[in-house]
């Protein structure tokens, strides 16, 4: 990023340093509740001394009521943005009037040297002055992700000084105003070394987690194509082998039954080669769609083969299975199909096997169903 990129307050016209600017900006906003108090209680010790060293106490309540007011406006601007995440334009806008209002009480600050008494007493304008770089001090190395914002703070606090000084044009005002100037450059000069340093570890977050993000994106499809059909997106057979298993030893802990369908679409080769595989792909996916439709969410559904399916059904009773969900199942399946302006005729055979009746283990629970489904297919 280049040093117009860092100091400018507008939003980003280049993609790659948006995520930079927003996380920059949010990260400000967060930071200015606390800076708020720090700033409250900067005014509060400011009051002290001016009440110390005989200000008049009308000026200094109104300095101070004026620099808490401004303070409470910031921190209700700050709670808003960070509740409600505004974007592009509207959170330039805030950005800006926080900093407008930062500075104001920047400005608030510099003006206190005003109000000391004449003749001005060199301790009191120190006690000041302490309190003027303690305060530029944390505004620098607290934001520090903004330095137009912190540079900003700092002329609204000196230049008043400043020109108290030369008003007053005295040997120690020349002194201050040099000290101001040398302390000023210093502290701008490091804050700008620290804001490079933050804003590029920035950058570097926003890369890492784009890549965490991207790994587990990579993870989760790597992790679909393993257990899911490419096609259908239902299971495959690897998850039909382990979800099959663990529903087959919670029926038996649980003494429940299980009703396991073997399914096959009876002329899908015929469609294939007519058709082609393109229209083939898409009855595969309309009958894995039919087939869940029928279905409970908790049920498993998987691509055994070309154009078979298994289904598992938990705690299902055979007269249900049996009378309901084969026929339903059957009947949306030998619906017709059209694609691609072509209304092709489906038909399917459905064979079912119930634990623990026709059978212990998964193998003798397919083998079963498969037989059912070939006899029934033989039929047709």
């Amino acid at each position: 990023m280049t040093y117009t990129d860092i100091l400018s307050l507008y939003y980003p016209t280049s993609p790659e340093n948006e995520q930079n600017y927003l996380e920059r900006v949010h990260r400000f906003f967060s930071y200015s509740i606390s800076n708020m108090l720090v700033l409250v209680f900067g005014a509060f010790v400011i009051s002290v001394v001016l009440s110390y060293y005989g200000s008049n106490t009308r000026d200094t309540y109104v300095l101070f009521f004026a620099t808490v007011l401004v303070a409470m406006v910031v921190m209700f601007i700050s709670k808003h943005v960070d509740k409600h995440k505004p974007e592009r334009q509207a959170l330039v806008r805030f950005l800006i009037y926080r900093v407008v209002l930062g500075c104001l009480i920047g400005l608030l600050y510099g003006v206190a040297i005003f109000l000391l008494p004449k003749p001005v007493e060199e301790a009191a304008v120190l006690f000041l002055l302490c309190i003027y770089l303690s305060v530029i001090g944390v505004a620098i190395f607290q934001y520090s992700m903004i330095p137009a914002y912190y540079m900003m703070f700092v002329l609204s606090v000196l230049m008043p000084v400043m020109l108290y000084f030369i008003m007053i044009n005295s040997t120690f005002g020349n002194l201050v105003i040099f000290f101001l100037v040398s302390c000023s450059s210093v502290f701008i000069s490091k804050g700008l070394k620290v804001s490079k340093k933050d804003i590029r570890s920035i950058t570097v977050n926003l890369r890492l987690k784009a890549e965490v993000a991207e790994h587990v994106i990579t993870r989760e499809k790597l992790k679909e194509m393993a257990l899911f059909d490419s096609l259908t997106k239902v299971a495959n057979r690897h998850l039909f082998e382990d979800s099959a298993e663990d529903s087959l030893e919670r029926a038996k802990a649980n003494k429940q039954s299980i009703a396991l369908l073997y399914i096959d679409l009876n002329n899908f080769k015929t469609i294939n080669d007519s058709f082609g595989h393109e229209v083939g792909d898409q009855v595969l996916i309309e009958a894995a769609n039919r087939i869940q439709q029928k279905i409970r969410h908790s049920d498993l559904v998987a691509r055994f083969g070309g154009d078979e399916f298994v289904v598992v059904l938990e705690n299902y009773s055979l007269d249900v299975v049996k009378a309901d969900l084969i026929d339903s199942i059957r009947a949306t399946l030998n619906e017709d199909i059209e694609i691609e302006g072509k209304r092709l005729e489906l038909r399917a055979s459905v064979g079912v096997a119930m634990f623990p009746k026709d059978g212990n283990s998964l193998r003798d629970l397919l083998h079963n169903a498969d037989s059912r489904m070939y006899n029934q297919k033989k039929v047709h």
